[in-house]
């Protein structure tokens, strides 16, 4: 406000003399013009309830119509100068209240206001952009860190089912052990090899597909798997040497014994021959077993092992995925509403539809009519129309003249 409200209409004293001198006169003549006017329209009626109308009696109300309204217009007048002072009152009131009122469109509190809502949104923009890179940076490394621990099951399952497979080669050569062919079985089994070839990994390619998180790290991700590979070769290395050495040896060890029952079952009458052959069988099956069930249960171990650390690690994504929701820094606070912005005209019909089968089909048809009056009234005002008029075709609805005397 200026310096200049302290010579405003409402501190004048002239103003306050007129107020207190010629108030009461006018109100005291508009009370007696308004109980006049009031006065003679109830007497007519009082005649309108009693005889009903006629043409005598509806001229003297046109008559009364008329000057009521003069009555209205002289008392308007007589007080206008007093009310306009009050309202001159009442704007500068409000005038100094709106100019500090944070709601009032142009005010210095509203400016501030709304440059708070933009750097809010600024901050909230930028704060959800943080949020995302942060959340992509973890779930690509949470994707790198899993392709990795994939690619290394991959190699152990493969690994895995060739030392099966070169184990079932050996446990093949040595069921197939006969007096004829002994010394040359004896000879395949010694130059069994139990060295894991060299280019082992390289024949044996990780079948692991990339995550669509890392499609852009094609290179880095074929050096993981060498890298990985190189890694595990030597531990294989060791592993399949023992594994598949140990029952090579142990195969070797038991084949002169299997030679002399080989030739004790040759020896034999064809019943004896038979039960022999049975047991030979059996024992060699159950070895054949004991080794498969060993090595399944270190493959189970193992596999329980990983599980247990993939529950960890997916744990500690989830506490760092939460970490990421929490804003760094000072943040303003904040209410967060979704606002509609209507691109076409297709828009408005689509949300008053969206409004009727929620709210507006339950609603009575007095207050329908009042949401909807300004709408009401440009349809009345085209049935009006006295050049073109136009009607709504519907079932639900009928038009009346409402007929009005002037």
């Amino acid at each position: 406000m200026s310096e200049q409200t302290t010579d405003l209409t409402i501190v004048r004293k002239e103003n306050v003399q007129m107020i207190a001198q010629s108030a009461p006169q006018i109100y005291q003549d508009n009370t007696l013009s308004c109980q006049r006017c009031n006065d003679y329209g109830k007497r007519l009626l009082a005649q309108i309830n009693e005889h009903g109308m006629n043409d005598e009696l509806d001229m003297q109300c046109a008559t009364y119509i008329t000057k009521a309204k003069n009555t209205v217009k002289k008392m308007n007048t007589n007080r206008s100068a007093i009310t306009k002072l009050f309202d001159q009152i009442r704007s500068e009131f409000t005038g100094m209240e709106n100019s500090i009122d944070p709601t009032k469109t142009d005010s210095v509190p509203y400016q501030i206001q709304q440059a708070r809502n933009a750097y809010a949104a600024r901050k909230r923009a930028e704060e959800e952009r943080r949020r995302r890179e942060e959340l992509l940076r973890q779930q690509r490394e949470q994707a790198f860190n899993r392709y990795k621990q994939e690619v290394e099951d991959d190699y152990k399952r493969s690994f895995n089912t060739y030392t099966a497979q070169s184990i079932n080669a050996l446990t093949d050569l040595n069921a197939n052990v006969t007096l004829d062919n002994y010394e040359a079985q004896c000879r395949a089994i010694k130059e069994f090899s139990v060295v894991l070839p060299q280019d082992w990994a390289t024949k044996t390619p990780s079948t692991v597909r990339i995550p669509a998180e890392l499609s852009d790290m094609q290179d880095k991700l074929r050096e993981v798997r060498t890298s990985i590979a190189l890694k595990l070769m030597e531990q294989f290395a060791k592993q399949y040497q023992f594994e598949v050495g140990d029952y090579r040896d142990n195969i070797m060890d038991a084949l002169p014994s299997k030679k002399a029952e080989l030739e004790r079952m040759q020896k034999a009458n064809e019943e004896e021959k038979a039960r022999m052959a049975a047991e030979l069988k059996a024992r060699e099956e159950a070895e054949a077993k004991r080794i498969e069930t060993e090595r399944k249960r270190k493959e189970e171990e193992e596999a329980a092992k990983k599980k247990m650390q993939a529950e960890a690690s997916e744990l500690g994504s989830l506490f760092g995925q939460q970490s990421v929701v929490a804003p760094a820094g000072y943040q303003p606070k904040t209410s967060v509403k979704k606002r509609m912005v209507f691109h076409d005209p297709e828009g408005i019909i689509a949300a008053v539809s969206f409004w009727w089968a929620k709210e507006g089909k339950f609603l009575s048809v007095e207050d329908l009519a009042k949401t909807f009056k300004k709408q009401i009234t440009y349809c009345e005002k085209v049935a009006n129309d006295k050049d073109h008029p136009e009607f709504i075709n519907s079932s639900s609805i009928t038009y009346e003249d409402e007929v009005k005397a002037k």
